[in-house]
């Protein structure tokens, strides 16, 4: 072989790296088999729910089977189909169609099984059940950033709580799911990460997640903020929340439970969708059929860094929760765990009556150091946390759980005949 030829293919190997790091391919190619499979509520709980997929453009139809979860070998032959739609997203070297079906008409408090695709291309059979009619005990689970590390590290987070709490109906995210991409990280290998960490929970278990500033992120350019490419496409969820932040601000009422889910990223940087969700946020509040309120964003209300205060969050939505009694506020942005019942300002400190909780939480590898002015009662650091709620009739019943399955805080909420709520703390376990 001689030089001049072994030179050009040097030249030529040379060109290809850098040509395929300049294209920055995912390491999660879509092919015709459907992956990302993921559950998510869309409308009324007890009688539809969503599921969403992604394949490569070979495939060309969103079709899904759904039956009721029999016994027999042959559920195909019981199962509806239902068709969907599908929106391609480009990017990080590939362009991945993701698939969204809704399956209505369900049944409440009812076990379903469900494939999506068709042929030889369908997925295995899943899981799930609607949620009861009116008022039942609920558990779910809540998660605050996963972020960086999610397939190495958070990945034994949601296993850990997937394994442990085996009737949790819902999974609620309080953003930061993934980090933004940036530098040789690819947003596309951050959903790949995120998915395979979780498995085929997320397929089988509702995903209610709101966005944080990380969803924001461009990879190149973190002063653009757009939502992340992959948040509309990869989840399908309701619709009820004001324009502009659709599918990132949304209520749902689940069993007794009216869950609100906040955009907090365009609260603190848009003042007119900051007005409009906390208009909207009081509707909700103001008409609630629901014992008990539960409200989800990223931003705190109150931060555990001194760097950090989100002042617009706080003055346009905690006048809201003392207000109307909101029960719980889970959030997360500050990677580190801290919790603490806040008594409203304008309360009769001679009528006793539990306040709103307040709760910051991480589940991923990130962490950061509390040293703003302390207005826990419990704080932790350099922890991996998941937490478990559950409701029953008058009582809400709380625990965090580290990585390893062991309670690192619990505390209940009674509501009294009277109209009161009382709040009870029981010191974890050794």
């Amino acid at each position: 072989m001689n030089r001049l030829f072994l030179t050009g293919i040097l030249a030529f190997a040379i060109v290809s790296l850098h040509s395929q790091d300049h294209e920055r391919i995912t390491k999660y190619i879509p092919s015709s088999k459907p992956d990302r499979i993921i559950l998510n509520i869309a409308g009324d709980p007890a009688t539809s729910m969503a599921v969403t997929w992604r394949t490569d453009t070979t495939i060309t139809e969103s079709v899904a089977q759904v039956t009721v979860n029999l016994p027999t070998v042959f559920l195909a032959d019981s199962a509806l189909t239902v068709s969907g739609y599908w929106q391609d997203v480009t990017g990080d070297g590939v362009t991945g169609r993701f698939h969204s079906v809704i399956f209505s008409g369900l049944k409440p408090s009812t076990g379903y099984a469900y494939r999506v695709g068709s042929g030889a291309e369908a997925s295995e059979w899943f899981t799930f059940r609607t949620a009861a009619a009116g008022t039942a005990p609920l558990t779910f689970l809540y998660f605050g950033d996963s972020q960086l590390g999610s397939k190495s590290l958070y990945a034994r987070v949601i296993r850990q709580a997937y394994r442990q709490t085996p009737d949790a109906r819902l999974m609620i995210f309080a953003g930061d799911l993934v980090d933004g991409g940036s530098g040789s990280t690819l947003h596309d290998d951050e959903w790949g990460d995120w998915h395979a960490a979780a498995g085929f929970t997320v397929s089988e278990v509702p995903v209610m997640p709101t966005p944080g500033n990380h969803e924001y992120y461009d990879p190149a350019v973190r002063g653009k903020r757009d939502l992340n490419r992959y948040w509309r496409a990869g989840f399908t969820l309701p619709e009820n929340g004001p324009e502009g932040v659709e599918e990132t601000a949304y209520s749902v009422d689940y069993q007794g439970v009216r869950f609100i889910i906040v955009n907090s990223d365009e609260m603190v940087r848009n003042e007119s969708l900051a007005n409009a969700q906390a208009e909207w946020v009081e509707g909700l509040l103001r008409n609630n059929p629901c014992k008990w309120t539960v409200v989800v964003f990223h931003h705190p209300v109150y931060s555990t860094s001194a760097r950090r205060d989100n002042k617009v969050i706080r003055e346009s939505l905690k006048p809201l929760f003392d207000r109307y009694g909101v029960d719980l506020v889970l959030t997360g942005h500050d990677h580190t765990y801290a919790r603490g019942m806040i008594v409203p300002d304008s309360a009769d400190m001679k009528v006793k009556t539990a306040g709103t909780v307040y709760v910051v939480s991480v589940s991923g590898s990130k962490q950061y150091k509390q040293d703003a002015k302390q207005w826990w009662q419990v704080g932790m650091t350099n922890t991996q946390l998941w937490q478990a709620v559950t409701v029953d009739g008058d009582r809400l019943s709380y625990r965090a759980y580290d990585a390893t399955g062991r309670v690192a805080d619990q505390f209940t909420i009674t509501r009294m005949k009277d109209g009161r709520k009382k709040f009870a703390v029981q010191p974890p376990k050794e």
